[in-house]
């Protein structure tokens, strides 16, 4: 699957971007950040995110400028439990796309309407990964690029290197890779950077003629 940027008639172009960390503490410093720059530029936030990750975002970014109260206050941030929503979403154990265009979609339409462009965020693909269940997660990251497809969306997933140790993971490593317009790597997630490499080499390696 090959994703590209999609541009919207009169709106900014939709973007689907994936960052693996190494620690919760790097997740809620790079995820303040993207949804801290966002807010800025006049976007509505979403997150959907376990309420632990939830809580730890929300000193990072008052000290970015978002006031989270305020912000839910006026309409220009949702929140939603990752575990709840995931939840909701499933039909037979699996993402649904009916029940995505429900309970997600629906909610974007909505928020794009009070700004330029919908900044998101979302670990439910997390989830599903920490479950040892990829293809539901690849699933879900393709219902993702379909509701980009008609609503203008700045989507960053965020997930946890140590659920991609394994050999038998990086198939599916470089499957999530190929779901998004942009892969994310820091400094301060080595082993991600480490997974990432690895993983590509793996499938280079495969490809490369034996004599």
């Amino acid at each position: 699957m090959h994703v590209r940027n999609r541009t919207h008639p009169g709106q900014l172009t939709s973007e689907h971007i994936v960052q693996f960390f190494d620690t919760n503490e790097s997740r809620a410093h790079h995820v303040a950040a993207f949804l801290a720059e966002g807010y800025a530029l006049g976007e509505p936030l979403i997150v959907v995110a376990r309420p632990v990750s939830w809580a730890a975002l929300i000193e990072p970014l008052e000290v970015l400028g978002v006031r989270a109260p305020q912000a839910v206050a006026e309409g220009m941030l949702v929140v939603k439990n990752a575990d709840d929503l995931l939840r909701r979403i499933c039909r037979g154990g699996s993402p649904d796309p009916d029940l995505f265009d429900d309970y997600i979609s629906k909610s974007l339409a909505v928020l794009a309407a009070r700004g330029p462009r919908v900044r998101a965020y979302g670990e439910m693909v997390d989830i599903l990964a920490e479950r040892d269940e990829l293809p539901d997660a690849i699933t879900l990251e393709g219902f993702w690029n379909v509701a980009s497809e008609r609503v203008p969306v700045y989507l960053l997933c965020g997930y946890s290197a140590a659920h991609f140790v394994s050999n038998a993971a990086h198939r599916a490593l470089r499957e999530i890779c190929e779901a998004h317009s942009g892969v994310h790597r820091h400094a301060n997630d080595p082993l991600a950077s480490w997974l990432l490499t690895a993983a590509h080499n793996t499938a280079a390696d495969s490809r490369t003629p034996r004599h």
